[in-house]
């Protein structure tokens, strides 16, 4: 155990690398920087904005009746551009009902109001261009605080800081946060690989599912145990162990060969698609089930390198494998847990064999 000096000097350490800003800010200022692309808001780091129609509209009202706004978090980059850690959803609803998103979130621009408990029907069907010169500029006066990371803090604190504010009512899944962390080459490759139509019509996700990144983490998924499932070892869940593989990725702890991953990722999805194999990843009720879809993804691309593209010896092993009594025993409940997934693999890779 630590004395009290120890303790003392190292949260002085780490308090005196951190080092941080604070200004408040008007909507409108933030709204210019927006525009001159000196705030950065895209999905590379931040999650969808996915606020309802009602989150929308009771922000507003409540930035028009002045309550007061709780603080945006930003994390200022090495040119001095701030990039968004923490406000995302209110941002975005003050630039999309002045029509000012870009990108892929224009689509949500000029949005129009809903009936809350406060104003009842006085907002329903406005929007901006139905609000009065002073009830506009009345929102762009409003005034933000703006809670500032300066580029040359001694260490890297948007992880924390977005796990220590993801308290809200929509919170983060463990592959947006992973996303927001692990910047890079390889977070880049997922986002790439998510986007593959075949991918997305084997896995069939739900729009919510699609905006929580739940593509990019089964994709994820399969590099981890395509590349690591012979070490492959749960101390605590899966979600650490995804986390921690991403990790040593991102810091090249882990030799991956990105042009090989691709090609093999898409021999795989091309293999399963345009054989027409009817729900690849189903388990029991026809539901899509991770330990099913990893193993497949797996022993597909085993498959393929032994075989080619011979589909009727592959539509006979799939069946000897998704009926065979030891492998199902191995993907069942908890599979993902300490030496299972590396028992069920291997079994597959047995029957594969012959």
């Amino acid at each position: 155990m630590y004395n009290k000096e120890e303790i003392e000097e190292k949260i002085l350490d780490l308090r005196s690398e951190l080092k941080t800003d604070r200004l408040d800010m008007s909507f409108g200022e933030i709204m210019n920087l927006y525009e001159a692309e000196d705030l950065i808001i895209t999905p590379e780091y931040q999650r969808a904005y996915r606020w309802s129609d009602e989150q929308k509209t009771r922000f507003l009202e409540s930035v028009l009746l002045g309550i007061p706004i709780p603080p945006i978090f930003v994390a200022e980059d090495d040119n001095g551009k701030w990039e968004l850690v923490d406000g995302l959803q209110r941002i975005s609803t003050i630039l999309s009902f002045f029509g000012l998103l870009k990108n892929d979130y224009d689509k949500k621009n000029y949005f129009t109001l809903s009936e809350t408990e406060l104003t009842k029907n006085y907002l329903k069907d406005i929007d901006i261009n139905h609000l009065s010169t002073k009830l506009k500029l009345t929102i762009k006066r409003a005034v933000c605080r703006v809670e500032i990371l300066r580029w040359d803090s001694g260490f890297d604190m948007r992880y924390e800081l977005f796990n220590r504010l993801n308290t809200g009512s929509s919170p983060l899944t463990e592959q947006e946060i992973r996303n927001c962390v692990f910047i890079g080459e390889f977070n880049t490759l997922l986002h790439k690989l998510a986007k593959n139509e075949k991918f997305m019509n084997l896995i069939k996700p739900t729009e919510k599912q699609s905006e929580q990144m739940f593509l990019e983490e089964m994709i994820l998924r399969y590099f981890a145990v395509k590349i690591k499932y012979k070490e492959w070892y749960i101390r605590k869940d899966i979600k650490e162990y995804l986390t921690s593989f991403m990790k040593d990725i991102n810091d090249e702890k882990i030799i991956f060969d990105y042009k090989k991953e691709e090609t093999d990722f898409y021999n795989i999805v091309d293999f399963l698609d345009d054989n027409k194999i009817h729900k690849p990843f189903k388990g029991k009720n026809n539901a899509f089930s991770p330990s099913i879809y990893e193993t497949i993804m797996y022993i597909t691309y085993k498959y393929i390198t032994k075989y080619g593209n011979t589909i009727s010896k592959y539509k006979d092993f799939k069946n000897k494998l998704l009926n065979d009594e030891e492998f199902n025993k191995f993907s069942g409940y908890e599979t993902s847990q300490k030496e299972r997934l590396k028992k069920k693999i291997n079994r597959a890779l047995v029957i594969l064999h012959g």
